[in-house]
């Protein structure tokens, strides 16, 4: 099923843990409405400007959101998130292009390997949110901003 021009639902759907533990990770109907709302609102106009975009990690259904240490109110189990990857673009500036957007209500630069990127909920005004996710001491940091991962280490060790 064609959710936009350049993206399916197959692609949101499509997870190797999933399959590799017999989870189902199939969208229902809610999920649907905010996965087209990804496309269209987002996705789209960041391949216009970026070219290819792909999605590293988007559906998630609650089991395979815990599997994957998920957190427990993650935007990914309504359809309204994407970890994305640009080739010849550093996750860094595909969040800095993201947060440009209209409509965008959240972006992550994680861990310096992909960029989450996040609709509001349908009905509700975007945040326009910014954050660096790292690791320091084995626990995970959200730093607001998006920064290189020193400058969001740093920052974390004070």
């Amino acid at each position: 099923m064609q959710l936009s021009t350049h993206f399916t639902l197959e692609e949101f759907e499509r997870s190797q843990t999933a399959a590799r533990l017999g989870i189902a990770n199939a969208v229902g109907p809610d999920q649907l409405d905010q996965l087209d709302d990804l496309c269209n609102m987002l996705l789209e106009p960041l391949r216009e400007q970026l070219g290819p975009i792909h999605v590293t990690s988007g559906y998630r259904s609650p089991a395979l959101n815990k599997q994957v240490g998920g957190a427990a109110r993650s935007a990914h189990m309504d359809g309204r998130a994407a970890d994305i990857v640009a080739p010849g673009w550093t996750p860094l500036e595909v969040c800095e292009h993201a947060l440009r957007l209209v409509g965008v209500d959240k972006v992550i630069h994680e861990f310096g390997r992909w960029c989450h990127l996040q609709t509001a909920r349908l009905g509700k005004p975007p945040r326009r949110q910014a954050f660096t996710a790292v690791r320091v001491a084995g626990r995970t940091h959200y730093v607001p901003g998006l920064l290189s991962i020193a400058e969001a280490e740093e920052r974390v060790r004070g």
